[in-house]
């Protein structure tokens, strides 16, 4: 009887120990995917601001003839904002302190979390790919 309940004892103990490790790894995940673009949130604003301008200077010089270009500019400085504000909204809702949740609960948020994240990873990557493409 107490070596089964050692057993009970031990195995209860092993499971705690694992969704703590599952609990801390993905929110190491987490927090590594916002690491690796949040350096980049100030080129995300500096390449809108430089297409913005190109964009307001071929308004001036030829509004129908260059509305075209203009157009997909103007497009892609709203997708660079797009994913600015993003990375914002998504850090102003990240709760990592995971305070009141099971591990369980946990691991089910920060899954969440992670798709959330990647997201808004690739948004600004997309982003910042596209605006590099237009040239001055």
């Amino acid at each position: 009887m107490k070596l089964i309940f050692l057993v009970l004892v031990l195995a209860v103990n092993y499971s705690c120990d694992s969704s703590k490790k599952e609990v801390e790894a993905l929110k190491d995940d987490v927090i590594s995917i916002h690491d690796e673009v949040m350096p980049l949130m100030g080129e995300v604003k500096s390449e809108q601001k430089r297409i913005l301008k190109m964009a307001d200077k071929l308004q001036m010089e030829d509004s129908l003839g260059n509305r075209e270009v203009i157009e997909a500019m103007r497009k892609t400085a709203s997708s660079l904002e797009e994913a600015y504000d993003g990375m914002f909204v998504w850090m102003r809702q990240y709760n990592g302190e995971l305070e009141g949740l099971t591990d369980e609960e946990a691991i089910s948020y920060l899954h969440e979390q992670k798709e959330k994240v990647i997201k808004v990873n690739e948004e600004i990557k997309n982003a910042l790919e596209e605006a590099k493409k237009i040239e001055e």
